[in-house]
């Protein structure tokens, strides 16, 4: 989860500096009326840099060795994954079992009141 984070941050960050860097950028998202069209606006300027940025993307990548880290995230992505459904299924087990008493204690109760003929 700690590279997760790390990563969501870089990204925050590149995204700030290039809100940042870019003063037609800053003028037409004040000029924004609301939420959607300033991700049209900045989608839009993202596109006409997307060529620049692809490439410092690609340098970065190639500087940090990334594509030799990719498999490392793969399988530690898999892991989490596997850890994550195996305790899903170990909680829900557990809610399925306590359910399912409650159901038989209920349904227990209902048939000794109807054989008494009580109400509530």
């Amino acid at each position: 989860m700690k590279k997760l984070s790390l990563l969501l941050g870089t990204v925050g960050g590149a995204l700030a500096g290039y809100v940042f860097s870019n003063k037609k950028l800053r003028t037409d998202l004040k000029q924004a009326k609301d939420a959607t069209e300033a991700a049209k606006v900045l989608g839009k300027h993202i596109s006409k840099d997307g060529q620049s940025v692809a490439k410092e993307v690609g340098e970065l990548a190639e500087q940090y060795h990334l594509d030799d880290r990719m498999q490392d995230g793969k399988n530690y992505v898999a892991k989490y994954y596997k850890s994550a459904k195996a305790e899903a299924e170990k909680f829900l087990g557990k809610k399925v079992k306590e359910t399912t008493n409650v159901i038989k204690n209920a349904k227990k109760n209902v048939m000794s009141k109807m054989k008494t003929g009580k109400k509530n």
